[in-house]
């Protein structure tokens, strides 16, 4: 039991590790360090303590930290601006988290559907968009949705990468679908190519919503700026979260043309969503992420490491299975052991994540140097060596 476990409702599973700060990509704690290879479950992309973002929230606490949506805020609207320009978006709504974003998408899904006589929004199997009424509906069936059932209704889940199942529910009927391009909570399994684009091809013929959640998969994680540009289309609404405020609180939905009318006054809000720290923080993270040069790179270093997971799996064919990866993101299928390798890789001083039952799941910072890339391979060696 952790220190204070006795006050929260029992919803986490704490280790017992009290970090006492953070910076690039560690976290310390009174017994050592620990190499981040999650970067807080995706969230702190360029690592933590960056300077631009300290000092980018330091100006803006002394300018306010918080005003109501009612008034204009320089900063919230600089950061929308560049996400427009920088973007297909031609409309941004901000709101707090992820599972907000989706909630945001799910409600404009629904109220074009109902414009427009489409009552079936299409989710996937295996696919994890949030943990509220909403979000859940769409997300994979697990214990919790059967034990709080009914969920909201004319949410459909098709098969994951099946073309028969995506060519037999995207019609008339189907108002939008939501997908992820690498299912990261899933297992990290990736979207076939000709999937996302048939899926694409479908939505425009019958006028069905595309919604691409982009909150793991964004800002640089999988190599450019959001993970649909490896797939050569643009989807109508994107989710963004976790990574998007810079290690603060932030998500955002975005929006293109087409449907960026169909929420009108009143039809949706947040007291905090667009929070001007969280918008400073990360406005400062995307203006350092979203550069040609600094993606080549995030790039070239998941290749790099992509070479060495395949040297591994060589000399360790009996553990790890299919090593499954686009840039930054990264799953290690374990034949066995999943149950402890990450209480081994602790006690080798590295931070990681099982996902999808036997998944070992990766989201290092995309600041991830030589050094600390040639650090983590060696305790990988040694955690394979113990299992």
């Amino acid at each position: 039991m952790t220190k204070y476990n006795e006050y929260f409702l029992p919803v986490y599973n704490r280790k017992e590790l009290n970090i006492i700060k953070a910076e690039g990509s560690y976290l310390y704690t009174e017994q050592g360090k620990y190499l981040d290879m999650i970067a807080a479950l995706g969230v702190n992309v360029i690592g933590s303590s960056n300077k631009s973002i300290i000092d980018a929230i330091q100006d803006q606490i002394h300018r306010y930290m918080h005003i109501s949506n009612f008034y204009e805020s320089d900063i919230v609207g600089e950061y929308a601006e560049y996400l427009c320009k920088h973007t297909f978006a031609n409309k941004v709504f901000f709101s707090n988290s992820g599972t907000e974003s989706i909630e945001a998408g799910l409600k404009l899904i629904k109220k074009y559907g109902k414009q427009n006589n489409k009552d079936i929004i299409l989710s996937f199997s295996k696919g994890y968009h949030g943990r509220s009424l909403g979000s859940l509906s769409v997300t994979a069936k697990t214990k919790l949705t059967n034990e709080i059932e009914p969920l909201i209704p004319g949410i459909k889940s098709i098969e994951f990468n099946s073309l028969n199942d995506i060519e037999k529910n995207i019609n008339d009927r189907c108002a939008g679908i939501i997908i992820e391009t690498v299912q990261g909570q899933g297992g990290v399994n990736i979207a076939d190519k000709e999937f996302i684009v048939k899926i694409r091809e479908l939505t425009e013929k019958f006028g069905a919503v595309m919604l691409v959640d982009e909150i793991q998969t964004g800002i640089g994680r999988t190599g450019k700026f959001f993970s649909f540009e490896h797939f050569g289309v643009v989807p109508d609404l994107v989710a963004s979260a976790k990574s998007l405020g810079g290690g603060l609180p932030l998500g955002a939905l975005l929006v293109n043309k087409k449907y960026s009318n169909i929420l009108e006054r009143g039809d949706h809000g947040s007291t905090f969503g667009g929070n001007p720290v969280s918008c400073a923080a990360g406005l400062a993270l995307v203006k350092q992420v979203n550069d040609e040069v600094f993606l080549l790179k995030v790039r070239e270093k998941a290749e790099r490491m992509n070479v060495r997971f395949k040297k591994l799996r060589g000399s360790y064919s009996d553990i790890i299975g299919d090593i499954k990866q686009l840039g930054m993101m990264i799953g290690l299928e374990m034949k066995y052991g999943a149950d402890k390798v990450t209480s081994l890789f602790e006690n080798e001083g590295v931070i990681v994540n099982v996902t999808g039952g036997n998944v070992l799941r990766l989201l290092p910072p995309l600041t991830l140097s030589d050094d600390e890339i040639d650090y983590f391979f060696e305790k990988f060696e040694i955690v394979l060596n113990n299992m």
